[in-house]
């Protein structure tokens, strides 16, 4: 009888718990929840990696849509309240933008959620601080965000800040990022921010200012058009840039250059944000020519470059033949040897990396490297083939795994050369690489000798 009490008695008390609970839960603003996320390694590509989660503030903004800030260049792969009530549902990745780290999520079968959180752009630039605001690039971001500067220094976690009821925007150390990105993000449905195309230096010394201000007051000087990115082919470094989108720069002034510029290419004359896909118009002069430059804003992306920087969206890409790993030489497969890689990894790959990262190729052409050698009895020998760039294979020259798979494939080819750097050279028959694939997949049990795009 005692017993029955018991259990009577915890039932009760989970269930007013719950109740309570589910009030609080209505009743919250900002809601604590998890995000986990899979790593991935660049240098072991066919792992799957360890998981791990970090806490992650929170706002719910209707339909069931939540938003919040997490790490950027991750793999986030659900989410879930902070919650002793283990039937609340996953929070599924509805969008998440990699440059930023926004992160939209979805929950559905909840009968009960929060108040949305309202995002009243007009009502915020009217009541939200404003004050100096600047371009700044987030932790591993390439993309310019626009900030207004806080008094006081936040903790380095972002989180949200609301004047009485109303949404003002983000915060992260000392920049407050308002509420306009929020609502774009939400709005598109999680698409990333566009990137202006190109980069440019404001900090002219003297003499170059008289050298390029002689027929054009104040220009812009391109230093680099990013490749799949910009409007390559079109704008080049050492153009000068004279209005853009109608407007001259003739009327930028000095003291906050660089910022205006940004605003001229990534908002409207009115302020707000221009979206991916908006058209950019740039004057420009090139060898005493003027002429017109017309673009698409894209987000940042590395894959269209020589060596890309991460594995956007995917999985990295490899091919294991003969118990030899090729993969494509990328930033984030030289880092992954610790904080001192330029001194732990190979020197010719971190030559390429400085010099050739983003060399624009219209063929998109990569580098195919031999990352390592897989121990076995039929290719004994090449155990100390390790970070050589492959150059050739029967005399042709390499440009991408898709390339080398298909070359391996080919019907005409009873043995294969390959060449590397160092004049190192390794080779097999069609027979030997397929009784290595054998003994590869028995001694190893990899699910796939392969990772890429059909």
């Amino acid at each position: 009888m005692k017993n029955f009490k018991s259990i009577v008695f915890v039932i009760c008390f989970l269930c007013t718990f719950s109740f309570l609970y589910a009030e609080e839960f209505e009743d919250k603003r900002v809601i604590e929840s998890r995000v986990t996320f899979q790593k991935i390694s660049h240098q072991n590509p066919w792992l799957v990696g360890e998981p791990f989660t970090r806490k992650l503030n929170i706002i719910h903004l209707g339909k069931g849509l939540f938003f919040g800030v997490t790490l950027s260049k991750q793999n986030p792969v659900y989410a879930e309240f902070e919650s002793f009530d283990y039937s609340v549902p996953k929070l599924s990745i509805k969008a998440y933008d990699g440059e930023t780290g926004f992160l939209l999520l979805e929950s559905t079968g909840m009968n009960k959620l929060p108040k949305p959180v309202g995002l009243d752009l007009k009502q915020t630039a009217k009541h939200c601080p404003s004050g100096k605001s600047k371009y700044v690039y987030l932790p591993f971001s390439k993309t310019p965000i626009k900030v207004f500067l806080l008094d006081q220094k936040k903790t380095e976690e972002s989180d949200f800040f609301f004047k009485n009821q109303l949404l003002c925007g983000i915060t992260i150390s000392d920049f407050l990022i308002p509420t306009d990105y929020v609502e774009l993000f939400f709005r598109s449905g999680g698409k990333s921010f566009p990137h202006p195309g190109f980069l440019f230096d404001v900090n002219l010394t003297p003499s170059e200012k008289e050298y390029y201000s002689r027929t054009f007051p104040n220009p812009l000087l391109v230093t680099e058009v990013v490749p799949g990115v910009g409007p390559a082919y079109n704008l080049f470094p050492g153009d000068l840039v004279t209005m853009i989108n109608s407007f001259s720069l003739t009327k930028v002034d000095d003291w906050d250059r660089a910022d205006k510029i940004f605003d001229l290419v990534l908002r409207n004359s009115d302020g707000r944000l221009r979206e991916l896909g908006e058209t950019v118009q740039l004057k420009l002069n090139r060898n005493f020519q003027n002429l017109s430059v017309s673009y698409d804003l894209r987000a940042y992306d590395s894959n269209d470059f020589l060596i890309p920087e991460e594995a956007k969206n995917r999985r990295p890409l490899y091919l294991i033949v003969g118990g030899f790993f090729f993969t494509e030489l990328s930033n984030a497969y030289l880092k992954e040897f610790g904080s001192e890689y330029r001194v732990k990894s190979e020197k010719k790959l971190v030559y390429l990396s400085d010099y050739y990262q983003k060399k624009v190729h219209p063929v998109r052409e990569k580098i195919v490297i031999l990352s390592r050698v897989f121990p076995l009895e039929g290719n004994l020998g090449y155990q100390d083939f390790q970070d050589l760039v492959l150059e050739k294979v029967n005399g042709t020259r390499i440009s991408s795994l898709s390339q080398l798979k298909t070359l391996l494939q080919s019907e005409q080819n009873s043995y294969f050369a390959f060449e590397m750097s160092g004049g190192k050279i390794a080779f097999f028959t069609k027979r030997e690489i397929l009784d290595l694939q054998q003994e590869l997949q028995s001694t190893y049990k990899l699910g796939r000798s392969y990772n890429l795009e059909e």
